[in-house]
């Protein structure tokens, strides 16, 4: 054995910059499933436990091969397939290589391991095989792909939007990013937790998945999806039980396994020498979060191997040979050829007349060689057998598209209805005042004067109504009370003719609002585009204490403003005086809230207006401001500006 002295040089020449890494949140999330049920808890874990006992005492170190099929399922916000958090078949395929050489004791970091623990390294002999069976039974390569607004802040609502069977399948959901109240590259649960239909697997961040794309080469990327697994298989980080890394107390603590040092952890380190808790630290361990993690021990392999013949959490159904024939994954099973899975990505549904449009093939499932085939009625081309055609639409309206994909095991289609909006970019409407009067709303005698309405089917959306206006007799209104949070509903403007309009213009609408109960939280966005829609500049957002107009009481029932419950609210148009084709959009989200209206949105030009008091007639207000110098008329105290480089003091009562 070396000296310590030895050791500790190695570990010089081994310590690693801080890695700009996030950890683990499984203790974290495992202690509230905890919290909502401890004795159910701790009834499983107490059977785990003895089961565990069992292998140790019997040294069960050398079990037969297991093979767990898995499947990757890649939840992305629309981005082509390879593109950030929709990672490519081949980054899965890496992740699971690396998995492999990490249960099988073939992994390459494992000739770093120093000398005082190479003779407890640990091989779980699992396999871990992409599933070529999907639960009903067809064809699939272990990948599915899922478009999900709220991938970016992913929690456990992922296993809402696509899951397998967890006694069949270990499924690993990929995510843009973790919620930020969360904080972790990746997270899943030890088996004790949850009841029967609570659901197993794995959330990561794409970051943290392989060692090629959007991944990394990075010792803690390479094993991070590992020591998640060591946990779904019942490992412990190695300093404690449900304790953060680095903690004096995690010497008192433990991790359940007999040949892992006690420590209080390293965190985006690599100490070789330390000995944290009076003994040398297994720094290289991948349930520990250091940077030269390598190994499992063979005591860990007992808890796994435990948790893998207990029923607790189904982990032992994974590697039945009737599951692994079910799925595909069994050694002797012949894979077949797929039907590919069609997908289309267009990185806008909207473009002017005559303009360009590129849409991409996001399919899946499909292969080594395929074949495209694309249809575009009314486009030029109107078919391609590109893969990522480019297309121009001369005509204003909305467009199907078709995508077909040929594999050996023949030929799959989608058509999408209505995917494109072509605008025409020659606007007949010089200014907008609207009301909302007409029966007809949003659309108008002329088409190019129709407003639009984006729809989603899951939540009510913004509709015309005759209970409340600040004018006339109707306005549009939407109420957020069950809605998710998730979905943006958005009300289109025409587009407007601004050439005539000269700096200062002002889009101007009055707007009531009132909170249900202190859960309310609602926005309100309104922004501009001056390219048919493909890109977007925010101008104004209100947030909920901002939209209030009651008040600020909380309404339960139904909130129906009065006359003195609406306020006005302009959006500076001055950046878009002088464009011949701009287009405003009222954007709308939130949840727990009671009805927004908005009436009366009108476009004017900043008017100009003589200061009645004074008797120079040339005296003009060239601008109104709050006491930050922000352009305002509705604060209680506001200054104005005039020509002749006088200000007047007003004060709203």
């Amino acid at each position: 054995m070396r000296s310590l002295l030895f050791t500790f040089f190695i570990s010089l020449l081994c310590i690693h910059g801080q890695e700009n890494m996030l950890p683990c949140a499984t203790h974290i999330m495992t202690k509230k499933e905890f919290n909502k049920n401890p004795n159910r808890y701790l009834k499983n874990k107490h059977t785990l436990d003895s089961i565990t006992n069992i292998f140790n005492e019997n040294n069960r170190f050398g079990e037969p091969e297991k093979i767990i099929p898995v499947v990757f399922h890649i939840l992305h916000e629309g981005n082509p397939v390879g593109v950030n958090e929709n990672i490519s078949k081949e980054q899965v395929e890496d992740a699971i290589r690396l998995m492999n050489e990490d249960f099988n004791g073939t992994s390459q970091d494992l000739n770093n391991v120093i000398d005082e623990f190479q003779s407890i390294i640990g091989n779980t002999n699992l396999t871990f095989k992409l599933a070529k069976i999907d639960p009903n039974g067809n064809c699939t390569e272990g990948i599915t792909r899922t478009f999900w607004e709220e991938t970016g802040s992913a929690n456990d609502d992922a296993k809402q939007i696509i899951f397998w069977d967890d006694a069949s399948y270990l499924n690993i959901w990929v995510v843009k990013g973790i919620d930020s109240n969360i904080g972790a590259a990746a997270y899943t649960y030890l088996p004790s937790t949850g009841g029967p239909n609570f659901r197993h697997g794995i959330i990561a961040d794409h970051e943290y998945v392989g060692s090629i794309g959007s991944g990394s080469n990075s010792n803690y990327v390479r094993h991070t999806l590992s020591h998640e697994c060591g946990h779904f298989f019942n490992l412990e980080h190695t300093w404690a039980e449900w304790a953060d890394v680095g903690l004096s107390s995690n010497c008192n603590e433990d991790d359940f396994v007999a040949d892992t040092p006690n420590c209080i952890g390293s965190y985006s380190s690599c100490n070789l020498a330390s000995q944290s808790c009076g003994s040398l630290d297994n720094v290289q361990n991948i349930m520990d979060y250091s940077s030269c993690t390598a190994m499992f021990t063979q005591g860990q392999v007992a808890r796994m191997q435990a948790s893998l013949n207990s029923g607790v959490g189904d982990r032992v159904d994974l590697w039945q040979e009737d599951n692994l024939w079910a799925t595909g994954t069994h050694p002797n099973y012949q894979e077949e050829e797929c039907l590919a899975s069609v997908d289309i990505y267009i990185p806008n549904g909207t473009v002017c007349a005559n303009n360009e449009i590129q849409f991409f093939n996001n399919s899946y499932n499909d292969g080594d060689n395929p074949t495209f085939y694309w249809s575009f009625p009314g486009g030029n081309p109107s078919n391609s057998y590109e893969e990522n055609p480019t297309v121009i639409y001369n005509n204003s309206g909305t467009y199907n598209v078709s995508l077909s994909v040929s594999t050996e095991a023949g030929t799959s289609y989608q058509t999408i209805n209505n995917l494109i909006t072509v605008y025409d970019n020659n606007p007949i409407l010089s200014s907008i005042s609207e009301s909302f009067e007409s029966n007809d709303f949003p659309l108008s005698d002329n088409e190019l004067s129709n407003w639009e309405i984006l729809e989603q089917l899951t939540e009510n959306t913004w509709s015309r109504t005759e209970l409340a206006a600040s004018s006339g007799s109707a306005s549009m209104r939407i109420r957020s009370r069950f809605f998710s949070g998730e979905n943006v509903h958005n009300l289109y403007s025409p587009f407007i003719n601004l050439s005539q309009f000269q700096s200062p213009t002002r889009l101007y609408f009055d707007y009531a609002y009132a909170k249900r109960n202190n859960q309310s939280d609602d926005l309100l966005r309104i922004l501009v585009s001056d390219d048919c829609g493909l890109s977007w500049t925010l101008r104004k957002d209100l947030t909920t204490d901002e939209l209030v107009t009651n008040g600020g009481s909380f309404i339960s029932s139904v909130f129906i403003p009065n006359n003195n419950q609406w306020e006005e609210e302009y959006v500076n148009l001055n950046p878009w005086s002088g464009n011949p084709s701009v287009k405003i959009k009222f954007e709308f989200n939130g949840e727990n809230g009671n009805y927004l209206y908005i009436d009366n949105v009108r476009l004017e030009q900043e008017e100009i207006r003589i200061n009645e008091e004074n008797l120079d007639d040339n005296k003009i207000l060239i601008k109104t401001i709050d006491l930050l110098g922000r352009e305002t008329l509705n604060t209680k105290f506001y200054i104005e500006i005039y020509n002749d480089g006088s200000v007047k003091k007003h004060y709203k009562l």
